[in-house]
């Protein structure tokens, strides 16, 4: 056998140190610059660049809920009068103003009420006539204190007796200038109508126990979230969520739990969990059904980064760090655990790192192109 140079030993060596040292893992993919890239200013308007910061690592899981109305916030109108409906003025979904007319039903009680105003106003008519022709023989001396006494105290209580009857019949709906079996439906305040419940020719019992509109402004609403017996142990009040819609997909409405029942349903088991939310551009309505993402409050916090922040490429997730002005370069990171509205960065990044939230995907594929 040829003895072999320990030369060619020492390469081996140093080649298969080497090979080792390309396989072992790195946090951060290196690239000496070949994976950066500078934007121009006007590239730079579009794309927004954070400071990655540690944030509260809260648990959080999903719910089913629906939108309610705030029930500190909505008014319910009754009938007081049995009747039919002649008119209905108002439609689903209609504003209405404080007294606006919303329906009129012709009623045999206001009838009554105003068979009864028209007694009293009779009454009274003649119980005038009477006091004044007794004051004038009270004056003459032909009639007695006595006499006068009592006159006066008929026309007082018939006085009385007219005004409690006015009193009632304005209550009711009626009017002592329009005697015409007509209840009148007004609203008691400014809102949407947002239910319905009758339509013309519909008969009205006051016993039904049943309203015939409902009023709310909406400018807050309510989304109960249904929340299993397994979570309930997550929830407290002031916990954030996060509500979204089949209506709207794309947006995210935010609020924290104000209220947790305190009655278990016993067939679904699970308890009703109450967020209001801020309604003031009208597009949540009553009904719909809403994805609740419930986040716990925590003290743990995890370096996080948006989710926008990061994308994938050939199964590893990528953020754009900068490095100077208006220069960034293409770093590989480790991801963790997702939340609502960030990620779990475990590697590849630390507090302080400036990266590109929005518009990371425009920046990596400049950097891309340059490599």
């Amino acid at each position: 056998m040829k003895n072999i140079n320990p030369l060619f030993f020492a390469a081996l060596i140093i080649a298969a140190t080497a090979c080792s040292k390309k396989e072992a893992p790195k946090q951060v993919a290196p690239n000496d610059g070949k994976f950066n890239v500078t934007l121009t200013a006007d590239q730079m308007s579009s794309v927004v660049v954070k400071e990655v910061n540690q944030v509260p690592a809260a648990e959080e899981f999903t719910a089913v809920g629906e939108v309610s109305f705030d029930e500190n916030n909505v008014v319910r109108v009754f009938p007081i009068v049995s009747g039919t409906v002649e008119t209905v003025n108002v439609s689903l979904g209609d504003y209405v103003q404080r007294g606006q007319l919303l329906a009129t039903l012709l009623s045999t009680d206001i009838s009554a009420y105003q068979r009864d105003y028209n007694v009293a106003k009779a009454n009274l008519e003649v119980e005038q006539k009477n006091i004044q022709r007794s004051e004038d023989l009270y004056k003459s001396g032909m009639l007695s204190e006595k006499d006068i006494s009592e006159a006066r105290k008929d026309f007082a209580n018939s006085n009385s007796e007219f005004n409690e009857k006015k009193q009632i019949l304005e209550l009711y709906g009626g009017s002592s200038e329009r005697l015409d079996a007509t209840f009148r439906v007004v609203s008691p305040r400014p809102g949407f109508i947002v239910e319905r419940n009758i339509n013309a020719g519909t008969q009205i019992r006051t016993d039904l126990n049943t309203n015939i509109f409902t009023i709310s402004d909406l400018k807050t609403i309510w989304i109960w979230a249904n929340v299993h017996e397994s979570d309930m142990s997550k929830v407290k009040e002031g916990d954030k969520v996060a509500v979204k819609t089949v209506a709207y997909p794309e947006k995210t409405f935010h609020g924290t739990i104000k209220k947790i029942g305190t009655m278990l349903d016993p067939q679904s088991r699970v308890i009703r969990v109450r967020t209001e939310l801020d309604n003031q551009d009208g597009l949540l309505k009553p009904e719909m059904f809403a994805t609740v993402i419930i986040t716990s409050q925590t003290s743990e916090k995890v370096l996080g980064v948006p989710e926008k922040a990061l994308v994938l490429e050939n199964n590893n997730f990528y953020v754009m760090r900068a490095t100077g002005s208006n220069t960034f370069e293409k770093i590989r990171v480790q991801v963790g655990r997702k939340f609502s509205e960030f990620t779990e960065v475990t590697g590849g990044l630390n507090a302080g790192d400036k990266i590109i939230v929005e518009g990371s995907l425009f920046a990596l594929t400049a950097a891309n192109q340059k490599s």
